[in-house]
């Protein structure tokens, strides 16, 4: 993160709201059960129909639309989903055509 021109208090803010969007989206999940380091596929067992809904939803959330390659080149923690919408949020771009 370092040079990001984030700080840590907006990364914060950005992962409490990817774990809210988690917790709604899935719904059997408890929001204590789930942390910054939670890799829900992993962690939780979370298919694909699933994880499709949660990442449409938290780009939704942000206005922002990040390519299938870059889901893909994450870990899958919470913690990389918010570094992926801070890097998209931080190029200035917003998704002229949000998906609702």
């Amino acid at each position: 993160m370092e040079n990001s021109g984030v700080s840590a208090f907006e990364k914060d803010q950005v992962v409490e709201t990817v774990i809210d969007i988690f917790v709604r989206v899935i719904g059997f999940i408890e929001r204590k059960e789930v942390c910054r380091t939670t890799n829900p596929a992993r962690d939780f067992y979370i298919d694909t129909d699933d994880l499709t809904l949660f990442i449409t939803e938290v780009e939704k959330h942000f206005g922002i639309r990040a390519s299938q390659a870059e889901w893909f080149g994450i870990d899958g923690t919470i913690d990389s989903v918010a570094s992926l919408v801070l890097r998209h949020l931080s190029s200035g771009y917003r998704d002229p055509a949000p998906r609702f």
